[in-house]
């Protein structure tokens, strides 16, 4: 930002001195028109200054809704994994106690095929 404004002063000195001595208006015209060339510039860069001011607290405010709504939602998701982890846990329950049965059906009747 601190290069941009010299640009901008830099640019305007110079801008200025050349207007002035390429001036074909006489001394009372090229002020006049020097004075309005420095007024709009101001007021130019007061206008971008205002500009870069409320872009910044845009961003700021933006960046910590930004956050907010990030753990906000990393906070649903963690009560949605822990509600399906204690709902499934039942289901899961029920098929490793199937799983157990037919591993005792399977183990059951290996040890009949072994003994005949």
């Amino acid at each position: 930002m601190k290069r941009f404004r010299s640009g901008i002063f830099w640019g305007g000195l110079i801008g200025g001195i050349v207007t002035l001595l390429n001036a074909p208006a006489s001394g009372k015209e090229t002020r006049q028109q020097l004075k309005y060339f420095i007024d709009n510039t101001t007021e130019d860069v007061n206008d971008l200054r205002y500009k870069v001011d409320h872009l910044r607290i845009a961003i700021q405010k933006l960046t910590h809704e930004g956050i907010a709504s990030v753990q906000e939602a990393t906070e649903d998701i963690q009560t949605s994994i822990t509600r399906f982890q204690r709902e499934a846990q039942p289901r899961i329950n029920r098929v490793q106690d199937r799983v157990q049965t037919l591993q005792n059906s399977i183990n059951s009747i290996n040890f009949d095929d072994s003994a005949n």
